[in-house]
């Protein structure tokens, strides 16, 4: 044990006895077969103790020590970012309602990611248990979100406080999915008769998501009461099971996720729905899967990726093959950017058209950290309509930009201010702080190629040559 202890890492709370110099790092009598971190210490204390260290002359116990120690500086930061969230959201100050908009775009993530600090801060505030774990270091962001996600459905309340009070007690030597079952007993226990109530209220927030995932894939979640998702699982395995044929060499979860692709391409197809109802259209145009792709890829003559709506960049070979059964329009892209210019009219009303072109041109929602599809965004007039000025002044190309519900209604409210540079396509958003924010023009295609076309810079001018002027 003389090399474990060599690097004096000793928890006083697991010592035999108190330090006497206060010092949660000296050597000392402690069961050196548990670990040593979290210690009582600050961030400070922690973060110069290891950083005095040298990892090549660490043992791998030691070095697995110094992989604990980050841990706990981790969680005691984020129970400091959590503070600091608390205060925000008490004092906005003329950010309003919009607080975690502003946290998306100076930390530079979704509105989404922004919530789910915003949630952790007002649970950690409202949890002593939950705040000094936390600020300890003893308990990390994930866990504590597990618990005020498990324990949200229960009123807030002297019951709450108990069972987060437990959870934080068991999440020692639990991950984080088996403290979410543990947690999620606990609250059946604690209030088995509401559980009816609280299930029709989770049903209010059944939804889909559709996530990225690398390699151009993609994965397709539901939140739905347990009985349909059962059903609709049962329905795919029957369908799974009609398309097995001789030779088939898929497995029987390829055949179901075949199953589940078909039955929404088929209505995709047929634009009608499996009642034979027709799908209805948005921003003037039929629903339909939308890819954009350079001619010369379709032609064989280079593999540059095309782009999927509401996805992203794809392979080549796959944008050929969801465009070989498209119905064609030219789109025109400025090679200096790779920013859509001109994007073909041919059977749409003007209105949808011009909506068409600003839809094809941002891709998502304009807002910094947004990546709402631009198809499921409204149109946006960056400098608001005035009804005493011609409408045709106003509703051009250069003044209308895609817009989220909630980045549209953000500036509507004129909380924040969004312009757009018609040469650099550039969007940029003002906060009600005063920071601003830039989000540069998707690029719906550019050829690598075209910059090598660019005339190269003029040499510097020699000794003997006349001034350039």
């Amino acid at each position: 044990m003389a090399e474990e202890r060599a690097s004096g890492f000793v928890s006083s709370s697991r010592a035999a006895a108190p330090r006497v110099d206060g010092d949660p790092f000296a050597p000392g009598d402690a069961d050196m077969t548990q670990p040593v971190f979290p210690v009582r210490a600050s961030v400070g204390e922690i973060v110069r103790h290891i950083e005095q260290l040298t990892l090549d002359e660490l043992s791998p116990r030691d070095a697995l020590e110094i992989v604990a120690a980050w841990q706990q500086v981790i969680n005691m930061a984020v129970a400091g970012q959590s503070d600091a969230i608390t205060h925000l959201v008490g004092h906005p100050g003329p950010l309003g309602d919009y607080v975690e908009d502003e946290i998306a775009a100076a930390l530079t993530l979704t509105s989404h990611s922004a919530g789910v600090l915003a949630d952790r801060a007002a649970g950690v505030a409202a949890h002593q248990p939950l705040r000094d774990a936390l600020r300890a270091g003893t308990i990390d962001g994930r866990k504590v979100d597990v618990i005020l996600k498990e324990t949200f459905p229960l009123v807030e309340g002297e019951m709450r406080d108990e069972v987060v009070a437990r959870a934080v007690e068991e999440s020692e030597g639990l991950t984080a999915p088996q403290l979410a079952r543990v947690v999620r007993r606990e609250c059946l226990a604690a209030d088995p008769s509401t559980a009816k109530v609280r299930h029709e209220r989770a049903k209010e927030d059944r939804s889909i998501e559709l996530t990225w995932r690398p390699d151009s894939m993609a994965s397709f979640g539901a939140f739905v009461p347990a009985g349909d998702a059962v059903a609709a699982y049962t329905a795919l395995d029957a369908l799974a099971e009609a398309a097995k044929g001789p030779g088939d060499t898929r497995t029987v979860d390829q055949r179901r996720a075949d199953a589940f692709a078909d039955v929404f391409r088929h209505i995709l197809d047929t634009g009608q729905t499996a009642a034979g109802a027709h799908l209805a259209t948005r921003h003037g145009r039929k629903v339909a899967l939308n890819v954009t792709v350079a001619a010369s890829t379709l032609m064989g003559l280079d593999d540059l990726p095309g782009e999927l709506e509401s996805y992203g960049p794809i392979p080549a070979h796959i944008a050929r093959e969801l465009a070989q059964d498209g119905t064609w329009r030219r789109i025109l892209t400025d090679p200096r950017n790779g920013e859509l210019v001109e994007r073909g009219r041919a059977t749409y009303r003007p209105g949808a058209d011009l909506t068409g072109t600003v839809l094809a041109r941002d891709v998502t929602c304009t807002a910094p950290g947004c990546r709402q599809p631009a198809a499921r965004c409204e149109i946006d007039h960056l400098v608001p309509f005035d009804k005493s000025r011609p409408a045709d002044e106003q509703t051009t190309e250069d003044n209308l930009g895609a817009g989220c519900k909630h980045h549209h209604q953000s500036k509507t409210d004129k909380v924040w201010n969004a312009t757009r540079d018609p040469v650099t396509g550039i969007c940029t958003w003002t906060s009600p702080l005063g920071i601003t924010y830039s989000r540069a023009p998707v690029r719906v295609f550019v050829a690598p190629k075209v910059f090598d076309r660019r005339p190269p810079p003029p040499a510097p001018p020699g000794e003997d040559d006349p001034p350039p002027f």
